[in-house]
């Protein structure tokens, strides 16, 4: 075999893996059949899109239209390099059995075939919807030239834009492999890009993120692949500037293959960092956790110091607990708009901070206890140290923030102060009884398999079962707070009984608190239960 023939050997290797794990995860192979249908719509309205705008290009004064095609092309240029640096990061440069193939060929061979397929992928893309969007765009223009100057400009885009996504990548990941501090941060950091991510959707402020992105590349050679682009709309394009877009193309594409290569081998061939976890005395370990170990039983305090240790070591197998962001999300962006809290914000904090406090830990009771689940049944008395050391280890870490939470709100909000405390209460008791209520469902709903939380990393999470009816009995539990805490329903009925709004606020806190207690007791009789008759087979 041929050198030249390697890199074509990894990329077709890898599409052929690509695709046999796609077809073995069926959810996954419905939701890509689902997506694709969904943006067929789109898809056929942005080829329409494309034929309008081209008519509106032919009767349109030429002026500001060659500045419309430059800004265009830049952001699409940036939107190559960031979208292909996250699948660089996250997908292409994490192959199955890396170092079996860096035994077989070259790093050089290996990062080709894997760029190589990403410009299979992309062109796959661009060869459908960006040629008829290309030629409906030369349609309505009344260009024929457009056509073959669009394509290519759009094929110089990729191919410029995916090497420099790897290369942004291959920097990250080198600097994370040889940095103690970088890997120590790693998952702090992506908590706070994600959550930098969502306030960017939520206050609607890309434009402020892309525009010094876009100042920056625009006195570069990449603002003049909007000139190749319109070279056949005699709309003021430069033919300098055009050629200057494919010659700046060739450089930066031989540039990067050396880069590539570098930035490759320093990867892979490098020993890296790595963060240990170094044991911990038992003097240590005591000072660490104050005076809990005095209060609760050996037993369940182990349990509740390594559902800890867990959440500390390891935060990303805990990320299913920020579902309900997506829940928070509407009364937050609306407060934000708005600049005033609503007197729904603080319902939802509540719901959402006790749905978090009881799955976090108590929603998996057996399961994750993983590989060391048959020396955990052996124990002595496993079903009263299981059951309640998941649930004491998740009140005691969220029910104190759900409280401070909701009160917080609440005072921004347009509820009277009494009110507010009786929400404080509320809180306070669903939060620290929501653990008790999961267990059951969890031990009778039970996952022990790992599943994927990202790209690179599994865990142990709670089943789709679990969540849906823990979900559903935590809204019912708390359904007589809400109703009688709301701003709307809780007024309506204080007036319709005749009595003070906090007499009603305080009615709906006790329903709730002794509707939790039952459900929460019923629920921790059956876990200990059935973790006491548990079998291995």
């Amino acid at each position: 075999m041929t050198r030249a023939n390697r890199p074509r050997l990894v990329a077709r290797t890898e599409l052929r893996r690509r695709w046999r794990t796609m077809k073995g995860n069926t959810t996954q192979l419905l939701a890509l059949a689902f997506a694709a249908l969904m943006l067929l719509p789109f898809s056929l309205a942005g080829v329409f899109g494309a034929y309008l705008a081209g008519g509106f290009v032919a009767g349109s004064e030429t002026e500001p239209l060659i500045d419309w095609a430059r800004m265009a092309l830049v952001y699409g240029w940036i939107f190559v390099v960031g979208f292909g640096g996250y699948r660089a990061y996250a997908v292409a440069l994490r192959p199955d059995n890396l170092d079996g193939l860096l035994t077989t060929v070259s790093h050089r061979d290996v990062i080709g075939g894997l760029v190589l397929t990403e410009f299979v992928l992309w062109f796959a893309f661009a060869l459908t919807l960006g040629s008829a969007a290309s030629v409906a765009f030369a349609v309505g223009a009344g260009s024929i030239l457009t056509i073959p100057a669009l394509f290519v400009t759009l094929c110089l885009l990729l191919m410029t834009g995916i090497p420099a996504g790897f290369l942004i990548a291959l920097g990250v990941r080198n600097a994370g492999v040889r940095s103690r501090l970088l890997s120590r941060l790693r998952t702090l950091f992506f908590v706070l890009l994600g959550i930098g991510y969502f306030a960017l959707i939520f206050t609607n402020a890309f434009a402020s993120v892309m525009e010094p992105i876009y100042r920056m590349l625009a006195p570069t050679p990449i603002d003049w692949f909007g000139d190749l682009a319109a070279i056949g709309l005699g709309i003021g394009a430069s033919p300098l500037r055009a050629l200057g877009a494919v010659g700046f193309s060739a450089v930066f594409v031989a540039a990067a293959v050396a880069s590539l290569s570098r930035l490759a081998e320093w990867l892979w061939y490098a020993d890296g960092v790595h963060v240990t976890h170094e044991v911990e005395r038992s003097a240590d370990r005591s000072s660490r956790f104050g005076g809990l170990s005095q209060v609760l039983s050996q037993p369940v305090f182990g349990v509740v110091a390594v559902d800890w240790k867990r959440a500390r070591r390891s935060p990303i197998s805990l990320s299913f607990a920020l579902y309900p962001l997506i829940v928070l999300a509407g009364p937050i962006v609306t407060a934000v708009q708005t600049g005033e809290v609503g007197t729904s914000l603080p319902l939802w904090v509540l719901i959402s901070g006790t749905w978090v406090a009881g799955s976090l830990f108590a929603l998996n009771v057996v399961g994750q206890e993983g590989a060391a689940l048959p020396v955990t049944l052996l124990s002595e008395t496993p079903e009263r140290s299981l059951v309640i050391g998941h649930v004491v280890s998740g009140a005691l870490l969220i029910a104190p923030l759900t409280v401070a939470a909701t009160i917080f709100t609440g005072f921004l909000s347009p509820h009277p102060v009494p009110i507010v405390m009786s929400l404080g209460v509320s809180a306070l008791i669903l939060s620290a009884v929501s653990g008790a209520i999961a267990t059951g469902i969890g031990v009778g709903f039970p996952r022990f398999e790992a599943v994927s939380v990202s790209r690179s990393s599994k865990a142990i999470v709670p089943s789709v079962f679990a969540f849906v009816i823990y979900s559903i009995v935590v809204v019912l539990v708390a359904l007589p707070t809400i109703i009688a805490h709301s701003g709307t329903v809780g007024h309506a009925l204080a007036s319709f009984t005749g009595v003070d709004r906090l007499l009603v606020g305080v009615i709906g806190t006790a329903i709730s608190a002794v509707i939790a207690c039952l459900v929460g007791a019923g629920s921790m009789y059956v876990a200990r239960d059935r973790v006491r008759g548990y079998r291995l087979e």
